[in-house]
């Protein structure tokens, strides 16, 4: 990791922004996908932050995601609803989808929303930290389709993605408590930072085409030049599934409640036919308020929050944390001292704005710190 250093967050979401523009987003959708990319780097998760720039700009030309896209309502039925995001970018129909469920929850007091046909939802902590805003508890259970990079346990090849699932818990005064994971034992972001030149992955996260377990990003993504963007469909490897035949078990149910339940489909029913690529999410809502008392509710999150932290740390550990504690950390470092990239990494991010005409580029060398 010697030739990372750090960004200011800031120039980077101007400059970020500018690239988008570039690719026919309107100003307004521009800003707001560079900010939630930005925000996911701030949280530490870098592997659906700025990293994925050149990518998404990859897949504009490809027909894969497309700018200024309009979302429909497919399903409209008292606490129910199915959007149709039309291929439109995930950090803006995701923001949608938040809405719709919020706001159905606070007339029902519960919202089943299913979501199909989006663009890259980006970091799904995101969409939990919305509503919790809202005084939500959320679930949201994603799949994307077209996508084949996990293994099932006991497998040794491809036949899951890495299918996140995140809840969100809103605490009266405090902060929220939010839970952001992959499926898989690491999000393919992750290995896409590492390829990089990032934070190197866990011995267990990937396995080579005979099943044997490796941390080798040429599993998932080949051989890759120094200037060239990773496509994990070039690689005869996989991702493992976190948690051995339980969490194989969850990654399945997740292409079952996102891909089918919502009618995005799952990632793939063959090897021969592959399907384009596009997330589906399935969210629950519940406003708090409508079901308990809510300050019964904060203090026994609370309470019970701090009961588990109090543990005594094991040996090797400095403290015991809940779900998002380790992203409260990271942002208040990374608001502070600018958020990590590797070197490669920025340069293709660099080259991107060039290609496509982005002003003073020399604004890209002064952002680092």
């Amino acid at each position: 990791m010697d030739n990372q250093f750090r960004v200011n967050v800031r120039v980077a979401e101007i400059l970020i922004s500018e690239i988008f523009e570039k690719k026919g987003c309107i100003k307004e959708e521009a800003n707001l996908i560079s900010k939630r990319l930005c925000l996911s780097n701030l949280k530490g998760h870098d592997s659906h932050g700025i990293v994925r720039v050149p990518r998404y700009c990859d897949w504009v030309d490809q027909g894969k995601v497309f700018p200024n896209k309009q979302h429909s309502l497919i399903l409209d039925s008292g606490a129910l609803a199915l959007i149709d995001a039309n291929q439109g970018f995930g950090q803006i129909m995701g923001e949608k989808s938040v809405q719709e469920g919020t706001n159905r929850a606070k007339t029902h007091g519960i919202a089943l929303i299913g979501l199909k046909n989006s663009g890259h939802l980006g970091r799904i902590g995101d969409w939990s930290e919305l509503a919790a805003d809202k005084n939500c508890v959320s679930l949201h259970f994603v799949n994307v389709r077209g996508s084949l990079l996990v293994a099932p346990y006991g497998g040794s090849d491809r036949r899951g993605s890495t299918s996140p699932l995140s809840i969100g818990i809103p605490v009266k005064g405090k902060e929220h408590v939010i839970l952001d994971m992959a499926t898989s034992t690491v999000a393919e972001g992750k290995a896409l930072v590492a390829q990089k030149g990032g934070k190197k992955l866990p011995m267990s996260a990937l396995i080579d085409n005979l099943g044997n377990l490796t941390n080798n990003t040429e599993a998932l993504y080949g051989k890759i030049g120094p200037d060239d963007v990773p496509n994990p469909d070039k690689g005869d490897g996989a991702i493992t599934a976190f948690g051995m035949h339980k969490g194989s078990g969850i990654n399945f149910m997740m292409e079952i409640l996102g891909g089918a339940l919502t009618s995005n489909d799952t990632c793939a029913i063959d090897h021969k036919n592959i399907r384009p690529f596009a997330n589906g999410m399935l969210s629950i809502y519940i406003d708090v308020e409508k079901f308990v008392d809510v300050d019964y509710f904060s203090k026994e999150v609370q309470d019970y929050s701090n009961f588990v932290r109090s543990s005594p740390p094991a040996e090797g550990f400095e403290k015991v944390m809940i779900p998002g504690d380790n992203e409260k950390n990271i942002y208040n470092d990374r608001m502070q001292n600018g958020i990590p990239i590797a070197q490669e990494a920025w340069n293709l991010i660099t080259l991107r704005a060039k290609s496509l005409g982005v002003h003073d580029l020399n604004r890209f060398q002064n952002a680092i710190l």
